[in-house]
């Protein structure tokens, strides 16, 4: 599990690095961080992400990887046949409903941009048009890389996200050096972005998707899978997969209510914002939120999404055998290490947050960059629950068992949307920071309440063990960022906000600092996760010295 998870970290990585290159620092300077074209590019870019979750993420995720597992175990011959069945369903139906949605696009954006101004409304249409194609390359890149993860081979899957980046980036330039940045104390009017201009930034980020996706086939290729297509799909368990993932689309489906109703509610605070003569540099809108979601999820990316692909197949193997000893072993594994590197993360992300969003976005403000940090701050005490949450989860998914997910999970989403709806009213400078917080809030709640459901279904966990733990690497966490906290004050938050070099070498010093703390506290409590943490840098070492 520790080469293929490092293989997909390092991917993630390169990846995560590029995509940060990409947005927001380009794609800030391009729409600006808390413009209203950069709330209206945001609605559209985000829409075929979104609704791809409806259509097959979940579904790929939950269902797909146990059920090649179960074909390839049959034999090399009935796995290629499932497949060749797989993607023939998959390119037909996907192709099909991608070109209805974007037909319907909008529909689409009045469900989640229902408060924006009408001029704003009909440029995100136009942006959704370009962008809502990428729903069916989302789709066969989360499929292929599935079916490259039941052989696991886990590379391509982490690092064709980098294609797309590097793609991406190429458009943000050609935007910069014909148009150059936005003003973000003067921000341009929808009319301005008619015509080429949109073309560009839409045109050019959908083609990134479909390489992403397209890239895909080469190490397929290269594994000896001969791509047929096949519709004869009777017989063929497809059926079996659609009642498993009947569970996991109503999970789906049920979770984009509570997104929707977050987006209107982000779009609103600008709106308001502009209605109320309130500066939209101290307002936080949804393309804050979700540059401030990104940083947050940035240690599930590179570090939970990981080890969780890697050691998924495992999990799915043991649940199949009905060896729930392994499995048992597997999940306290996973827990253990996603919980110590994302207790230092947490810590690093919260007292960092005004450094960090200063470098996201150095075209900004300095109020632009204290309203992405307080989301950002607000979205990071989440951290270890979505850590937790996504372990449990595909404990679920290994078990076959999605209709737990979902009932676990229906109840939450209505407290988040009662949640959201609650701010619509609030001042404009705190409603995404309260959307943000109340995220953390119910992520929190569900991770609690899975975990007890995981540890009654698998037999238990040695639940006062793993708690313990947790609380003691926790506990490391706290008193690391207040280290951290207390050597920020010799930079000072207000110049990290106002400077892109205080910002990196407070990030840098302060960063390393913390790391250093973090281990050496570890290993006076004597906790054995440490071990965790020195075990990829005694190998890095290792490497160089035989050299």
């Amino acid at each position: 599990m520790a080469r293929s998870s490092f293989i997909m970290f390092l991917g993630t990585l390169v990846s995560r690095i590029l995509g940060m290159v990409r947005s927001p620092i380009m794609l800030g300077a391009v729409v600006g961080l808390s413009t209203p074209v950069a709330n209206s590019f945001d609605i559209a870019n985000n829409l075929p992400n979104l609704l791809y979750g409806i259509l097959a993420g979940g579904l790929v995720n939950a269902v797909l990887v146990p059920a090649i597992v179960k074909a390839t175990e049959k034999g090399r011959r009935e796995g290629e046949v499932f497949i060749n069945k797989l993607l023939t369903f998959s390119i037909v139906v996907l192709g099909a409903i991608t070109a209805v949605i974007t037909l319907a696009a909008p529909l689409v954006v009045k469900a989640y941009a229902a408060q924006m101004s009408p001029e704003w409304y009909h440029l995100t249409v136009v942006f959704a048009y370009w962008c809502l194609p990428q729903i069916f390359f989302y789709s066969m890149y989360a499929i292929l890389g599935q079916i490259l993860n039941a052989y696991e081979k886990f590379g391509p899957y982490m690092w064709s996200p980098a294609l797309n980046n590097v793609i991406a980036i190429i458009g943000l330039v050609i935007l910069l050096f014909i148009y150059g940045p936005e003003d973000s104390l003067h921000p341009s009017a929808a009319a301005d972005w008619a015509g080429m201009r949109t073309v560009i930034l839409a045109g050019f980020s959908t083609l990134g998707i479909a390489m992403q996706a397209l890239i895909l086939l080469i190490p397929m290729y290269r594994l000896g899978i001969r791509y047929k297509p096949d519709f004869r799909w009777r017989g063929s368990g497809l059926a079996d997969v659609g009642k498993t993932g009947s569970w996991v689309l109503a999970l789906v489906l049920a979770g984009m209510i509570p997104v929707a109703v977050l987006l209107n509610v982000a779009v609103g605070a600008t709106e308001r914002a502009l209605a109320t003569g309130i500066p939209t540099t101290e307002v936080a809108g949804n393309f804050t939120y979700n540059v401030a979601y990104a940083l947050a999820t940035l240690p599930n990316s590179l570090i939970t999404v990981s080890i969780l692909t890697a050691i998924f197949p495992r999990m799915a193997r043991a649940a199949t055998r009905n060896n729930y000893d392994a499995l048992r072993s597997d999940t306290s594994l996973a827990l253990r290490t996603i919980i110590t590197f994302n207790a230092i993360a947490t810590s690093g992300l919260i007292v960092l947050s005004v450094p960090f969003a200063r470098i996201m976005a150095p075209a900004s403000q300095p109020a632009e960059t204290w309203a992405l940090a307080k989301v950002l701050i607000a979205l990071s005490l989440g951290i270890i629950f979505i850590a937790i949450h996504s372990a449990t989860t595909k404990v679920f998914y290994a078990l076959e068992d999605t209709r737990s997910a979902f009932l676990t999970s229906a109840p939450v989403f209505a407290l988040q949307i009662v949640g959201y709806l609650a701010l619509n009213t609030t001042d404009p400078r705190w409603t995404v920071v309260g959307l943000a917080l109340v995220n953390s809030l119910t992520n929190m709640l569900i991770a609690v309440i899975q975990y007890a459901l995981i540890r009654k279904r698998i037999g238990g966990l040695n639940s006062v063990k793993l708690l313990k733990t947790h609380l003691a690497i926790i506990g490391v966490g706290v008193l690391t960022g207040v280290v951290g906290w207390g050597a920020m004050q010799v930079f000072g938050y207000d110049a990290a906000a106002a400077s892109v070099t205080v910002a990196v070498t407070s990030s840098l010093v302060v960063g390393v600092l913390m790391v250093v703390v973090y281990i050496v506290l570890l290993k006076l409590f004597r906790l054995p996760e440490a071990e965790i943490l020195m075990a990829p840098v005694r190998k890095i070492f290792g490497k160089l010295r035989r050299r």
